[in-house]
């Protein structure tokens, strides 16, 4: 059994990395693993995981060229050897090799690239060099994630020993009948008797919500009793609201900015709407399960993998009329409430964050 954890992550904001890092690093330090934290200063990582009482060290940003950075990397050689390392995990692209390489050298047992994007990794020498010889668990979120990962890169590179298919988890607690902590439809004068829509997510270009608002103002034209809540913020938000005002659907469309009552929000909705280009395990996917509730997605592969279409949501092409369609046939349908249910008890089996930890101490610790 391993017992020196680290984590590794100099993102400057917060989101699903890093979010996925400090809720992790707790989880085990809870279950009795002594946890260590390299983050770059002052970020809201590094702030969250000291006032969780984690043991946390300063790094710099680390980037790309950071691997070829030969005093850079013996530091951090220095430190895995210091603190005795046992595990190390990492998640960025721009980590891997520096952080690899470095534990290759301080001979840390295991060294887990956590691989969250579903792009794929560029077959370069020294990627494949990291590859092969440096990390010693390839751990994946899903199999549309692993696959796209590895498309460019020679078969042998990541050995099949070395992949960990390990799916992401949402906190039950949070999840499965919150509480409601502020009533959605009251505080934006919400009919009862509108159809309650929820978007949830980065306001950005990969989460694409211009088709949906789209297909909102065709849905419009055929159908009046509903509203949307657009949940989030980033730099496509001005975009999406000049887009929402040119399409006059300012009484269906409601722009709530960041909210940290997402599972309360969630139980209160009739269902969700997601219109992302691509994903690697999508946070709200899992979450609307947990919450009980249908989604309706563009269909992409890693939606795909956990959304049946038509028992736990109903799959869109990405086209506007099509998407517009797909929206007024959940809105319509009977059952929203029993699909709802069919999610949750697959989220219970399979997507459970107990579970995600419960997979990583069997799969990679012990």
């Amino acid at each position: 059994m391993t017992n020196n954890i680290l984590f590794i992550n100099t993102g400057v904001i917060w989101g699903g990395v890093e979010g996925w890092n400090y809720k992790t690093a707790k989880a085990l330090d809870k279950r009795g693993y002594n946890i260590f934290i390299l983050a770059k200063s002052e970020t809201p990582f590094s702030k969250k995981c000291k006032k969780a009482n984690l043991q946390v060290n300063t790094i710099k940003e680390i980037n790309s060229s950071s691997f070829f950075n030969l005093f850079r990397v013996n530091k951090l050689k220095k430190y895995l050897i210091k603190n005795k390392i046992d595990v190390m995990f990492f998640c960025q692209s721009s980590h891997f090799k520096f952080a690899s390489l470095a534990g290759y050298l301080a001979n840390v047992d295991r060294i887990i690239y956590r691989r969250a994007l579903a792009k794929p990794i560029n077959n370069h020498f020294y990627n494949r060099l990291a590859l092969e010889n440096f990390v010693t668990d390839f751990m994946a979120i899903s199999k549309t994630t692993l696959n796209k990962s590895l498309e460019k890169l020679p078969e042998n590179v990541v050995s099949k020993e070395k992949i960990k298919l390990i799916y992401n988890g949402v906190n039950s607690k949070k999840f499965v009948n919150p509480k409601i902590k502020n009533n959605i439809r009251k505080q934006y004068n919400i009919d009862q008797d509108d159809i309650l829509i929820a978007n949830i997510g980065r306001l950005g270009r990969q989460k694409a919500q211009q088709d949906l608002i789209n297909a909102i103002n065709e849905l419009n034209k055929n159908y009046k009793k509903f509203k949307v809540l657009f949940v989030g913020t980033g730099d496509k938000a001005q975009e999406y609201k000049n887009l929402v005002k040119e399409l006059n659907l300012e009484d269906k469309i409601i722009f709530t900015g960041f909210r940290e009552d997402v599972p309360s929000i969630l139980k209160q909705v009739d269902f969700v709407a997601h219109s992302a280009i691509y994903e690697g395990c999508p946070w709200i996917v899992l979450e609307t399960m947990a919450a009980a509730k249908p989604i309706v997605a563009v269909d992409i592969p890693s939606v795909r993998e956990l959304v049946i279409d038509g028992e736990t949501g109903i799959l869109s092409e990405r086209n506007t009329t099509k998407f517009a369609n797909t929206l007024l046939k959940m809105i319509q349908n009977k059952e929203k409430e029993k699909m709802g249910e069919y999610a949750q008890k697959i989220y219970k089996k399979n997507y459970t964050f107990n579970k995600m930890i419960d997979n990583i101490e069997k799969r990679i610790l012990y």
